[in-house]
């Protein structure tokens, strides 16, 4: 317990002269919930203890902070007014409890999108978030190994694995033991070292040894999702093409799972027979009743937090959660921002097939593209030869890539290289991965889900460099 203490104490110093890393003492200390195994941490209030280091770091560092402004600030802005606004309606002794919940998660998509400002700093995070993770993991293995009867990480219910405090639910702990799985294969198809490679290979084999174990069937099938959208970002041709080999990779995947041990086999076949699931069909009531509260309530929702009581089970949905509690207001806001989050990623991706444009047309500022004695088009940062290819314009220092821009102009970017579009390739597979699983879970409000939302948003601050722009 003298760690915690020491781990706290020196977190909170260093947040306020690095905030980098400080909000990795945050993440860290949000994952390992030293509260849950030493109880009396609690009474020190440790997340408030960072959460205000961090905040007071930002302060101080305000001029080493992104200064890129977000459209998804305001929205984020309009749903904390309509939470305050549905309760003062619906349950005005709950405002300051639950904004201040969602003010702490708000806080997160803050962090994220000014603090983190460059790939280093996403690796730096990924490695110390699966270290923790893996630890974790290892944590579980070893104790059920010396106490197979006894072991806390059993439930003994129905024999599947679980975590302490927090992720004492099997769902959870899987769904954990899958957060950094994405990163760690970037590190397997980055030009590494041996050692690094070595590493992601035993995290890896622990975290997907112990999804297994945990039994969650929705973990289980992200699992061979995440695999699958990694390998189809990574690969090469359009949108057909990529869609057939993850169409192959699936079949694959099928054909290696029905290698697996029972047990696992047997949670898996009931995804297909969800139908007479009486877990799937209690979620599906869940559901039912959340279009209900906004049937009674189309203006307000029942406001933040109120779910339970209105319907005796969870919502296992949080969109639906968010539907009902914020109303048809907050669930566009919430699904606008998730739009909004995706687009940050599209330089990175967008590629054309088109023939280059003509010099008249491509300008940087108010310089057009020349030619020069053999009428070749000149690159207008470089002044080199530009050739055409099927995957853009490029030229001998550089391949840049064109985006058609809201303003019915398009874009010219230089090409991502392959080590960064990796790790932007981890970054889209975590956050589709927390999406699809927030399908059925009730994270609505919670600090992960505009974390990866400020993550995604981030990415912007080492979006490719626009070098020209072709006019509509």
């Amino acid at each position: 317990m003298a760690f915690a203490y020491f781990f706290y104490f020196a977190s909170f110093i260093t947040s306020i002269f690095n905030p980098f890393y400080g909000l990795v003492a945050l993440i860290f200390s949000v994952l390992i919930r030293f509260q849950d195994r030493f109880p009396a941490i609690a009474s020190i209030k440790p997340f408030s203890l960072l959460f205000l280091g961090l905040i007071i770091g930002c302060i101080v560092n305000k001029d080493k902070l992104s200064q890129h402004i977000w459209k998804q600030d305001k929205l984020l802005m309009g749903m904390l007014f309509f939470s305050i606004f549905g309760l003062l309606v619906m349950e005005p002794g709950d405002i300051i409890s639950e904004t201040w919940e969602f003010v702490s998660s708000l806080a997160f998509y803050y962090f994220a999108t000014r603090i983190m400002q460059t790939p280093k700093q996403f690796v730096i995070l990924f490695s110390v978030m699966s270290a923790c993770i893996v630890y974790m993991g290892y944590e579980a293995i070893v104790d059920v190994a010396l106490n197979p009867e006894t072991s806390i990480f059993i439930d003994v219910r129905n024999g599947r694995w679980q975590g302490l405090g927090y992720y004492q639910n099997a769902n959870e702990f899987g769904q954990l033991m899958i957060t950094t799985l994405p990163f760690l294969f970037a590190a397997l198809l980055m030009r590494s070292s041996i050692l690094i490679k070595l590493v992601s290979i035993i995290f890896i084999s622990i975290l997907i040894y112990v999804v297994g174990k945990t039994g969650s069937r929705t973990v289980m099938v992200l699992l061979g999702m995440m695999v699958i959208l990694t390998l189809i970002l990574r690969g090469n041709g359009n949108i057909i093409k990529k869609g057939i080999s993850g169409g192959i990779l699936g079949m694959l995947l099928l054909v290696v799972l029905s290698f697996a041990p029972g047990p696992i086999q047997d949670r898996l076949q009931t995804v297909l027979d969800a139908g007479s699931d009486k877990s799937f069909q209690g979620r599906t009531r869940a559901w039912g009743h959340g279009f209900d509260m906004v049937m009674w309530y189309p203006i307000t929702g029942v406001g933040k937090g109120q779910w339970n009581e209105y319907h005796g089970l969870m919502p296992h949905n949080s969109y639906v959660q968010i539907m009902a509690e914020l109303g048809p207001v907050g669930i566009f806001l919430f699904l606008w921002i998730l739009k909004l989050c995706f687009m940050e990623f599209k330089p990175f991706f967008v590629e054309t097939d088109a023939d280059p444009p003509k010099s008249e047309g491509l300008t940087t500022g108010n310089q057009v593209m020349g030619l020069n004695e053999a009428n070749e088009e000149l690159h207008p940062i470089f002044g080199t030869p530009m050739i055409s290819s099927d995957k853009g314009i490029q030229n001998n220092n550089t391949e840049i890539i064109v985006d058609e821009n809201e303003d019915s102009t398009k874009l010219i970017y230089e090409k991502t290289d392959m080590q960064k579009k990796t790790i932007i390739i981890a970054i889209v597979v975590v956050m589709v991965g927390w999406l699809v699983y927030i399908f059925l879970g009730n994270q609505g409000y919670a600090v992960w889900t505009y974390f990866y939302i400020g993550l995604c948003s981030g990415v912007r601050n080492f979006h490719p460099k626009v070098i020209g722009r072709i006019n509509a």
